[in-house]
């Protein structure tokens, strides 16, 4: 007995009717009465009764007919599942947030599609706070966050640390400053991160500025970099940023260091212990074997 038996059985359970079944399967109606004949002798019981005006199932044959339905079913969605397999194969989703983007992904995606050509690569910008639940359900392979990571079921690696700069508008009265300390920024029209948004840098800087006993004027939370660097551009604020940041300069802003003893900030690599993709142990070994470069 072969799929196509039960194909064929099925065309004429359906139809009731050789000629239309035959039609619809783009076959002969002698070939369909064969194969249906064939069937019948391997089961060993008759499924179908016929005469020249009718064709009716058998007791025998409703009982196989509701079941070569199900193999059909279940052989299709067989198939479905393994070519899915193959696609999750050879797919690799990668979310980042905007410092991989700039200091990591132009190193490494053109050595990742040098080792794995077939591998089908998809980048999702994500803010670091959706990253771990997408990591959770599968829904990236491997992620470029920030702390904190939570989930037991995760596995991660520092890829990259950076220092923060102050970035203020470029007529500032600081702007003057080539290195400015936590204490001038004290009073300071402040735009700060969102928390929601932003991982650990806003706790880092609220932090930083509270161990110098520094409180500037907070006048508004910025929900990603861009909108940062358009609210201090127009002169609302200064702000802390990663140093990634000064990549996006513009001739509204200026940034400046500060001390060598200032915080810096951690860019993670992370992805879910049970992911065996190929690709994604391709990439974490060409990123772990670059990691000098990065930092």
């Amino acid at each position: 007995m072969e799929l196509r038996h039960l194909r064929y059985f099925v065309a004429v359970a359906e139809e009731l009717n050789f000629t239309r079944a035959a039609e619809k399967l783009h076959t002969s109606q002698p070939s369909l009465s064969s194969q249906i004949k064939d069937l019948e002798n391997c089961i060993g019981v008759p499924l179908l009764t016929r005469n020249n005006r009718q064709v009716m199932l058998t007791r025998a044959g409703e009982v196989f007919f509701l079941q070569a339905i199900n193999i059909l079913e279940q052989a299709e969605q067989a198939k479905f599942q393994a070519r899915k397999a193959m696609e999750e194969q050879t797919q690799l989703v990668i979310g980042f947030v905007p410092c991989a983007e700039v200091n990591i992904l132009p190193d490494v995606l053109p050595l990742l599609r040098l080792h794995q050509p077939a591998t089908h690569i998809e980048l999702m910008s994500i803010i670091t706070t959706r990253q771990e639940e997408k990591l959770l359900k599968r829904e990236i392979d491997l992620g470029f966050m920030r702390h904190p990571i939570v989930s037991e079921q995760l596995d991660y690696r520092v890829v990259y640390r950076e220092p923060l700069v102050v970035v203020m508008p470029v007529d500032h009265r600081l702007s003057q400053e080539q290195q400015l300390t936590p204490e001038q920024l004290n009073g300071e029209n402040f735009i700060s991160t969102d928390p929601a948004h932003s991982g650990e840098l806003y706790q880092m800087v609220e932090k930083y500025l509270a161990a110098s006993r520094s409180k500037p004027n907070r006048v508004q939370a910025a929900t990603n970099i861009l909108v940062t660097m358009n609210l201090v551009g127009m002169g609302l604020g200064i702000s802390i940023v990663p140093r990634y940041v000064c990549h996006f300069q513009s001739s509204n802003v200026v940034f400046r260091p500060l001390p060598a003893n200032a915080p810096q900030i951690e860019l993670l690599m992370a992805w879910h212990k049970e992911n065996s993709s190929r690709s994604l142990a391709c990439l974490i070994e060409l990123i772990t074997g670059r990691s000098a470069d990065f930092k």
